[in-house]
This record gives structure tokens, C-alpha cells and sequence, in this order.
């Protein structure tokens, strides 16, 4: 495995779709992909998983094993994803040249806040792994959507301290200017304090100005990469960012070679 990238963020920003879009993108471009599926609750994916955890780990059976409803499986299950990274390790030892997106839980706790989450990523590829996060771009048109996200953003790179990029997911239902607002936001957070406090007003301005500095002095505030799933628009900045952290910005077109 060249590297594996864990696609992150809360539930509805698109992840799966994400996922399954990048890996079909990557065979497109003539690049060993493969996806991986970690959510033992998906009813649906829009994709089919080269590894799937559902294969291992059911719902209904914890609910019925350990007497629990739909949320406390789902929490039992995220733990459990734990037990079997060797068969994942398993799965990725013939994949050499390959690319791995992996498809986290539905929903952000159930992966992101669990303490099993980091030894996963640990024992599944180590230092060979980024983290795509995703956010939902009509959300971030609004100033405060879109700080909230960031500080989700920032959550997520405190647990896994991995290379991360701000994916700005669905910009197709959005307008070009938004896009070009929420840029400006990010290479000044003045103005995103600016835009809050026209969206918000002045309660908690002191909270909220202190927030905006961190960011300003962190970095959280760096490269938002809009792509759209839908028409794999955005894709090539996604890999170019992949090659440059697993590869140092070389192609691997092992499958172009043998093909």
C-alpha cells in the first residue's frame, strides 16, 4: 500500500459518495485503488468495497447478543472494528502500489471520538495515512456553519495528528461566489469574524473573536479543496495532495504499466 487516506466528517456532508467517487476517479486516472468500508451500520453504499466490515461485524446480532438498541450497537460495533485490523492488514498485503480511501462510520463520534479510533488507523497504516475531512458546502456559506466545521476540523486533527485537508464537498449546489466568500474566509479569518458578526450580531463577540484567533494562529486555517462528488470535479487537487505526502509528488502508474 502507497498510502491510505481516511475520509472523515459529520453525517450528510457525503462521505461515502466522497469515497466511492475518489476511488473510481483514481482507476479512471489509471491508478491502483482500492476502497474500504468501516461502517458496520451502512445500509447502503454507493460503491462496492473491496474490504467490508459488515462481512465480520453485524448489527442486529450485537443488538440481540448484548441486549441493545440501534445506538448502543452502533457504539459497540465502532469498538469492535478494532478486532479485526488484521484481517484489514490481511486484505492490503498484495495491494504494494495501491491507494486506500477508507469510508469511516456514518456518523463522526462513532469513529473520530472513540478510543479505539486512533489504534485503528495505527495498526491498519501507520504513518502511511492522511485524513480527508469533509464538510458540507451549503453549510459553510454561513459563517457560522462554516466555523463550526472548522472546529470539527480542528477536533479531528487533535485525535489523529495526521496530515488533513478541508474538503469542501457538494460545491455543486452552491454558487461560485460562495465558493470564492468561503476562500476569503479562510486565507482571512478577520473577515470571516466580519461575516459572523453581521450573520450573528455582537452576542458572545469576545467568545467568538477568541476562537478566530486560535485559528488565525494555528493551522487550522490553511487549503480548502471544493470538489464536487457528483461530477468528480476537485479530484486531481485531492490526489496531487496524496502523491506529494506518500510519494513526494511522483505518479504511480503501476496499473498503466500492467495494463
Amino acid at each position: 500500500m502507497i498510502g491510505a487516506l481516511y475520509v472523515v466528517g459529520p453525517a450528510g456532508t457525503g462521505k461515502s459518495t466522497f469515497s466511492g467517487s475518489l476511488n473510481e476517479w483514481l482507476k479512471r486516472m489509471e491508478f491502483d485503488s482500492a476502497i474500504i468500508n468501516l461502517d458496520p451500520g451502512a445500509d447502503y453504499l454507493p460503491y462496492e468495497p473491496d474490504f467490508d466490515i459488515r462481512e465480520y461485524i453485524s448489527l442486529d446480532s450485537i443488538m440481540s447478543d448484548y441486549n441493545l438498541g440501534p445506538n448502543g450497537s452502533q457504539i459497540v460495533a465502532a469498538d469492535m472494528i478494532v478486532s479485526y485490523t488484521d484481517k484489514i492488514t490481511e486484505f492490503l498485503e498484495d495491494l504494494d502500489d495501491y491507494y486506500v480511501v477508507v469510508d469511516t462510520p456514518g456518523q463522526i463520534e462513532l469513529f473520530t471520538f472513540r478510543t479505539s479510533s486512533t489504534e485503528i488507523v495505527e495498526k491498519v497504516s501507520g504513518q502511511r495515512s492522511m485524513m480527508a475531512y469533509i464538510a458540507d458546502a451549503p453549510l459553510a456559506t454561513y459563517p457560522s456553519g462554516f466555523i463550526a466545521q472548522k472546529m470539527l476540523y480542528a477536533s479531528v486533527f487533535s485525535r489523529f495528528f495526521r496530515p488533513m485537508m478541508f474538503v469542501l464537498n457538494k460545491i455543486d449546489l452552491v454558487s461560485d461566489e460562495d465558493i470564492q466568500e468561503v476562500k476569503k474566509w479562510e486565507s482571512s479569518p478577520d473577515l470571516l469574524n466580519d461575516a459572523f458578526m453581521e450573520e450573528k450580531g455582537q452576542m458572545e463577540k469576545d467568545y467568538f473573536v477568541g476562537i478566530l484567533q486560535a485559528f488565525k494562529e494555528s493551522n487550522i486555517m490553511t487549503k480548502i479543496y471544493p470538489v464536487s462528488s457528483r461530477d468528480s470535479f476537485g479530484f486531481e487537487d485531492i490526489y496531487s495532495q496524496m502523491a506529494l505526502y506518500f510519494t513526494g509528488g511522483e505518479d504511480n502508474d503501476t496499473y498503466r504499466e500492467e495494463g
